[in-house]
Order: C-alpha cells, then sequence, then structure tokens
C-alpha cells in the first residue's frame, strides 16, 4: 500500500505535467487562431488579386483580338524584311560585279551601269525616304553599244560616292540627281547634288580619291574621255564622257 509520503512526488510530477499539457495547449490554441487570422487574409488577398487580374485579363484580351495590332506590327516586320532582303540583293550584285566581273580591263557598257544602280539603291538606304535622290536613265537599251560597247569597270564610283558623302542629307532642300546616257557612242554620268557653302573648297573638289580617279582616267582613256567639276549656288556637279571601246573581234 502507499502511504501519504511516498504518493506526493508522484502528485507533482503529475502536476506538472498537466500544467506543461495546459501551457501547451494554449500555445497551440493560439497559433491555430493566428494561422487562421492570416489565412483568412492570405484568402481575402487573393480574392481581391483575382478581381484585378479578370479586369487586366479582360484589357489583354481587348488587345489581343484588335486586329489593327497585329496588322501594324505585321506591315512593321513586312517592311523590314522586305528592306533588308532588297539591301542584301543589291549587295550581293555589288559584290559578285567586284569580284568577278571587274577582274578585266574592260566590261560590256550594260554590266557597269547594273552595277552603278545597285550601288546607288545601296546609297539610298542612307537616306530618308522624303529625301529627293533622281535617278533617271537616259541609255537607250536597244543601241548595239549598251550591250557591246566596253567600258573600264568601276569608273563610275567616284562621281556617285562623293554625291552622298558630301551632301547635306538632313537638309529640307538637300538633293541628289544622277544621269546616265549614251550619246554617239559616249557613255555620259551627270551627277549633281546640294551642299552646305564654304564646305567644299577648290582642293576638296570630288573628295580625297578624285586625284587617283583623274590619273586613272587618263591613263586609260587618253583623249577620250572629258570630266569636269564646279561649286556653285550650294551645288556641286560632277560630268563624265567617256567614248566606249569597240567590242573584241
Amino acid at each position: 500500500m502507499f502511504n501519504q509520503e511516498s504518493i506526493k512526488p508522484l502528485l507533482f510530477v503529475v502536476g506538472i505535467m498537466a500544467f506543461a499539457f495546459i501551457v501547451v495547449s494554449f500555445v497551440l490554441w493560439n497559433k491555430l487562431n493566428v494561422f487562421k487570422k492570416e489565412n483568412s487574409r492570405l484568402k481575402r488577398n487573393y480574392q481581391e488579386l483575382e478581381k484585378k487580374s479578370a479586369v487586366v485579363d479582360d484589357e489583354v484580351l481587348r488587345y489581343k483580338l484588335n486586329p489593327h495590332l497585329f496588322k501594324n506590327a505585321l506591315n512593321a516586320i513586312q517592311s523590314h524584311a522586305y528592306q533588308s532582303y532588297y539591301a542584301l540583293d543589291k549587295l550581293s550584285n555589288v559584290l559578285d560585279y567586284i569580284l568577278y566581273e571587274s577582274s578585266t580591263q574592260y566590261v560590256r557598257l550594260r554590266e557597269e551601269v547594273e552595277f552603278t544602280k545597285s550601288l546607288i539603291e545601296i546609297n539610298r538606304l542612307k537616306t530618308s525616304p522624303l529625301f529627293n535622290l533622281h535617278v533617271k536613265n537616259k541609255v537607250d537599251t536597244t543601241d548595239p553599244l549598251y550591250e557591246n560597247g566596253l567600258i573600264a569597270p568601276l569608273i563610275t564610283i567616284n562621281p556617285i560616292e562623293n554625291a552622298f558623302k558630301h551632301a547635306n542629307l538632313h537638309r529640307e532642300d538637300a538633293f541628289i540627281s544622277i544621269v546616265f546616257d549614251l550619246v554617239d557612242g559616249w557613255f555620259q554620268l551627270s551627277v549633281s547634288n546640294s551642299v552646305d557653302d564654304g564646305t567644299q573648297s577648290e582642293n576638296e573638289k570630288g573628295g580625297l580619291g578624285n586625284p587617283t580617279f583623274s590619273k586613272r582616267l587618263k591613263r586609260i582613256y587618253g583623249e577620250d574621255f572629258d570630266y569636269n567639276e564646279s561649286v556653285g549656288n550650294g551645288i556641286y556637279s560632277t560630268s563624265l564622257a567617256i567614248k566606249l571601246r569597240e567590242p573584241y573581234g
């Protein structure tokens, strides 16, 4: 039988365990309440976000279904794609001519003219769509010399490159004019462009490559060419006339 003295320690331990159980239960109950409140708050926030998301989704859907948005995007992509394709096509023509066709002493006039037109189109990319670039080919393509007349390759580069180099492309009244012609066996190239007053002195006419260009003309053609430059009233002009060589054989 247990006496009173032996039961006291047991009762003390039981009391401590009961107190600890009550404390733990209170802490857990309190945490459960905090969790419920936090869960309720998160639920309310989620519902608010769902409402806001629904409004945003409606706006997004409205733009998704807007046909003008699609059309504008497609037009922009198409424009850049076409411009890139067009430029690469012209660049390919220029590179082929420089690498393969121009390795001979003379080329056919048609080949030089086609090369020059491609070169102009590549330079056109530097300008605004509204820029006044006037190109006129007055050459009679039925003239036998157009297919068979011979000309030194790359002879048209200097006047055209100088026009794009020295023209003020951003001025409101700026322009470049390029005209090809074939008259009595002479190929003629006329190039003019607007320049700012005082930007070109007599020593700067034609750019840095002009002395070399003049020497090349004299070495190849002797007296069978005519080349003139002039600057006045804000316009820089060059005119080149070359007597075509007769076809071989």
